[in-house]
């Protein structure tokens, strides 16, 4: 084989790998993570059109010693409407995702991921019970305190077991708290948010 036809066939090798080495790096630089396939990896809900989740999160923007706060040209933003956080949720949607902007994400998980029933209950005027203390007394002041309830909300409605025929032990009422708020919120009136509202809140 000439000299000739020994470059050729080295500039041909070269050409090749290179080409395919580009394609290779074109492929893995296309499949970049985006804050929306970060999240759909969780199996976590972005907030879609339910005014009810939008509304928790914006009372939850305006409380004192929000720490998450976004900002819209160039200004960041003391409190927010529904469109502002609407539209700068969408705008971050297929942001891509990086060491850089961990910061931004976290921001965008607090505000554009459905509320959990944990979160709304964070809006209202009572003290969650710490669900993780069995040894609490609050438990079992609720019970004695909502005694006439006891039947018609625990043991009817929510189907918790009965000590007797009209009490239930306190821990039962604890774990049910535990549970439930952290189901998804969708509205005041799903997912037993008035009976989670009136039984693991203290006044």
């Amino acid at each position: 084989m000439s000299l000739t036809t020994k470059a050729g066939v080295a500039l041909a090798g070269s050409a090749g790998a290179s080409t395919g080495g580009y394609l290779i790096y074109s492929h893995v630089s296309s499949n970049h993570e985006t804050f929306k396939s970060k999240i759909e990896a969780t199996k976590k809900s972005l907030i879609s059109n339910n005014e009810a989740q939008w509304a928790v999160k914006i009372s939850l923007y305006g409380k004192t010693g929000n720490t998450h706060k976004i900002t819209i040209n160039n200004q960041e933003k003391s409190s927010i409407t529904k469109e502002e956080l609407s539209n700068w949720c969408s705008k971050n949607l297929n942001k891509e995702y990086s060491n850089s902007n961990k910061s931004l994400f976290s921001t965008f998980e607090k505000w554009c991921l459905t509320p959990s029933i944990k979160e709304a209950l964070s809006k209202e005027s009572g003290t969650l019970i710490p669900v993780d203390d069995p040894l609490n007394t609050e438990w079992q002041s609720q019970i004695t305190s909502k005694s006439s309830k006891v039947q018609s909300d625990l043991i009817t409605t929510l189907k918790l077991p009965a000590e007797n025929t009209n009490t239930v032990n306190p821990e039962t009422l604890r774990a049910w708290c535990k549970e439930n708020i952290e189901k998804e919120y969708i509205s005041e009136t799903e997912n037993n948010y008035p009976l989670t509202k009136d039984w693991c809140l203290k006044a």
